[in-house]
This record gives C-alpha cells, structure tokens and sequence, in this order.
C-alpha cells in the first residue's frame, strides 16, 4: 500500500501517482483536486452567513497546509513530493476562502495550474528518460543531461516558493498580508503558521531539485549511460508556454482579483463582510521590491 494512502491526507494522491504524468499534471493543476476550492468559492454568498464556518474553514486550510507541506518533505518519490505540494497549497485557498477573500482563493488557483502542471510534466520527463525510475534517491546528475528540463523545473520552483515577480508571489503574498491585516488575534496567528510553511516549502523544493539534478548520479550506471535530452520541440515549446505564464500570470491578473473590483467575477464571487480585507496591488509590488533580489541571490548561491 502507498504511504500517501497510509498517511491519510489524499487518497487521491495514489491514483494520480498510478496514471501517467500528463493525466497527473491535468488532476493537481485543474481538475478534481480543486473542485473542493471551485465549490467554498461558488457557495461564497451562503458562507458570508456564517463566521463559524469561516472559521472553520481557517482552520482546516492551515492544518492542510502545514501537515502536507511536512509529509512532501519525507517523500521519496518524485511525483509523490509535487503531489503533496498540491495539497498544501490547496490549503492556501481555502484559507482565503475562510477569511472571505474569494478573489485571491481564484487567483492562487490559477496561478497555481500554471506552475504545477509545468512541475508534472517535467517530472513525466526525468522519469520517462530514467526508464520509469521514481525514486529521487536514484537521481542525480542530470542537470547536464536535461538542461531544458532543468531550466523548466527551476522556473516552476521559484513561482512555488513565491520568490518575487513569479507568478505565485502575487497571490501569496496578497493572503499573507491579507492575514496579516486581521484584528483576530486566533486567526492572525496562521500567518506565523503559513510562514513557516512557506519556508518549509522552499526545504523540500530545494531538496528535491538538489537530489534530482545536481548531486551525482545515485542511481545505475547502465541507465545513465543511456539518457539524453529526449523532449520533442513540441513538448519544449509547451513547457515553454507553461514557463511563461508561470512567471507572467500573477502580474496581469492581480489587477482582476487583488484591487477589489474583481471585473470579470463580480457577480459570482461574494464581497468581504465582516472581517474580509481587500488587498491592494501597490502593497504587495512594494513588498516584492524590498525582498526580491536577496531571495533571488539566494537561490543562485544555493544552485550554484
């Protein structure tokens, strides 16, 4: 049996595992994963009736993100880690969710299709080039055998992280502050939560990339003798896309989901009631602008 079975998170997580890559990047990216958050976002208007079950909701979002955010880091196999990081994320929209925020829940929604599926497919491509090999402990090395692939993964990497100017940054950042805002002391106290989360995040992303492209071939040697770089220019293109609406995607939609005005939702998503806190575009930009070169230095020194 599966860990993630055993575990007793997502049952989900064994049968995307099972299925081949491309139908792993189509259920963690867009599909039934998120129809829990699609479902709080459409009933927006019969839960603004109820402060318990934003509560509620609070609460089960953050448990969400830390626990699976500390179960990815124990994972070995390599789409079992991007899995449990679509769990943990899904924990992020609910919160926005709880704290009546619908507009953000959308938007780190759909910033989040964009880089996770970019994540599955090239981990369809590690694995398809080791022979179907999932297990990270049996990788290494391939930063110069796949050096699309590894560009592609990096890419997707900084969005997860919410490193500056990528697109999940816009829409992390917007729930922080958002929770950061609010005058509940219980409820502001998973902002603490959600920032350790989010450097736990970065750990394991970190982890994963190190052990998959740049520590030295841990697996056989007779496999990797054999292995090049054997996405077609279709897939390269694709992937290419994905890249760039992972970096590009939270800047062109915060103005729809972050001002307040939400112009393409406004008669589907439900306006803040009580302790709802609309976050402006200039709050965030200017916190990016204070941190962004240090992550980024940070990360090069890390790869480097």
């Amino acid at each position: 049996m599966s860990k993630s079975v055993q575990f007793g998170l997502h049952v989900w997580v064994l049968d995307a595992m099972e299925g081949p890559t491309p139908v792993s990047a189509l259920i963690h990216a867009a599909t039934m994963v998120t129809v829990g958050v699609y479902l709080l976002i459409r009933c927006s208007f019969i839960i603004e009736y109820s402060s318990t079950v934003r509560i509620l909701a609070v609460f089960v979002g953050g448990a969400t993100v830390f626990i699976a955010t500390l179960a990815a880091a124990y994972q070995t196999d390599l789409k079992s880690v991007i899995a449990y990081s679509t769990s943990s994320q899904l924990g992020y929209m609910v919160i926005a969710c709880g704290i009546s925020n619908y507009g953000v829940a959308v938007f780190h929604l759909l910033n989040h299709g964009f880089f996770k599926a970019l994540l599955f497919l090239v981990a369809g491509i590690v694995i398809h080039t080791l022979r179907d090999e999932q297990d990270i402990r049996r990788m290494g090395g391939l930063f110069y055998i796949l050096p699309w692939s590894y560009c592609f993964f990096g890419v997707a990497s900084l969005s997860l992280f919410g490193v500056s100017y990528f697109s999940g940054s816009f829409s992390k950042e917007a729930l922080l502050i958002s929770l950061f805002g609010l005058p509940f002391t219980l409820v502001n106290g998973f902002y603490h939560l959600l920032l350790v989360s989010a450097f736990c995040t970065v750990g394991y992303s970190l982890r994963l990339i190190y052990l998959v492209f740049i520590v030295q071939p841990l697996g056989f040697k007779n496999v990797f003798a054999k292995i090049g770089e054997q996405a077609s220019i279709v897939n390269i293109l694709l992937l290419t896309l994905l890249t760039l609406l992972s970096v590009t995607s939270g800047y062109f939609l915060s103005a729809v989901f972050i001002k307040g005005t939400h112009t393409l939702f406004s008669s589907d998503l439900a306006t803040a009631s009580n302790y709802g806190f609309n976050v402006g575009v200039s709050e965030v930009l200017l916190l990016q602008q204070a941190y962004s070169v240090p992550l980024i230095m940070i990360f090069i020194i890390i790869l480097g």
